[in-house]
């Protein structure tokens, strides 16, 4: 039998399986047949008579292996022929018209009629006259109010208790004092100065603010209590009494707490704003007669101005406010106010 020819690697001649087969103890064709189809080979038995010839190589793994084919999905057959839609038929006749504008109701005014439907049954709302108005929470509400303005209004001066350890140390000095010394202890006895800011940024408040001189006087009483009214300067405060033709000016009294509800115009503007001229004097001023200025502010911290000093104690002006945190906040800043 001749050589067979070269071939590459991965591939396998007809003639190639002629001899292994002939090796092999088959009886028939069809034996020769089923070996052949095991191996790969589609072959019937007559042709393994032919003459030599190469065959693809099915075994080659160096050959990139194509993707399967998707088949299209197998359509639905029926038995009866499907017919297509009908044909919509425009109608003959072609419809005409004519844009034309359209003018605007006129605004309804104050001396228009009520319409049809309000003379129906139905309750009014309006509060007879003299009802009182509804309950309204305020900033400060009354089960904290009482402990946030003592916390910080309270100022100090001797108490009735003896200073044990200022006396042992006076001893110990060879310095009999004249006379013992005591303890401070706070107290509510110098009331305050109320100055309220009634202007267009603190409309919103308005209310609030007439509230809180109700709320200081249940407290301190109010002949503790001098309540004053200015419009974003607070050194133009003045005060209307019965039986003066003339309103009072804000004076500050030297040692007298002051108690300041504003917004400083803030207007949520954001951090950083510098306050005005009027309320830097007004800070020095109050400083200079050495009273204790506290400043109600409806705003969050972030919007406060920075600039007015160490002097005044501005308060959030906020229902979740608590004495303890003002007792904090003023022992921080101002431990031996009196």
């Amino acid at each position: 039998m001749d050589r067979p020819q070269p071939h590459r690697k991965g591939e396998i001649h007809l003639g190639e399986l002629i001899e292994a087969l002939a090796e092999l103890p088959w009886q028939e064709h069809a034996q020769a047949q089923a070996i052949a189809g095991c191996l790969g080979f589609g072959l019937a038995a007559h042709d393994l008579g032919r003459s030599e010839r190469p065959t693809p190589a099915i075994y080659d793994r160096s050959r990139p292996v194509p993707l399967p084919r998707r088949e299209a999905a197998a359509k639905p057959r029926s038995g009866f022929a499907t017919r297509p839609p009908p044909r919509l038929e425009l109608p003959p006749q072609a419809l005409t018209w004519q844009l034309q504008p359209i003018t605007p109701p006129p605004p309804p005014s104050s001396t228009a009629a009520a319409p049809s439907w309000i003379d129906g049954d139905y309750q009014r709302l309006d509060p007879a006259p003299g009802t009182p108005p509804p309950p309204r929470q305020t900033l400060f509400p009354g089960r904290t109010a009482r402990g946030v303005f003592t916390a910080a209004l309270a100022t100090l001066r001797l108490g009735r208790e003896i200073d044990v350890h200022g006396l042992v140390g006076s001893v110990v000095r060879g310095h009999l004092p004249r006379r013992l010394p005591r303890l401070p202890a706070a107290t509510l006895s110098r009331g305050c100065q109320l100055l309220l800011d009634f202007s267009d940024s603190m409309l919103p408040w308005w209310a609030d603010l007439r509230q809180l001189g109700d709320q200081l006087a249940a407290l301190l009483g109010d002949e503790r209590v001098s309540v004053f009214d200015f419009e974003s300067a607070p050194a133009a405060a003045s005060q209307w009494q019965a039986g003066r033709e003339e309103a009072m000016l804000w004076q500050p009294e030297a040692g007298r707490p002051i108690l300041v509800a504003t917004d400083f115009g803030i207007r949520g503007r954001s951090h950083g704003q510098r306050s005005s001229v009027d309320w830097q004097d007004f800070v020095r001023l109050c400083a200079a007669q050495g009273c204790p200025l506290l400043i109600l502010v409806p705003w969050s911290k972030a919007y406060w101005p920075a600039d007015l000093g160490p002097h005044p104690e501005l308060l959030h002006w906020h229902p979740r406010t608590s004495a303890a945190m003002l007792r904090r906040q003023l022992a921080r800043s101002q431990p031996t106010r009196r």
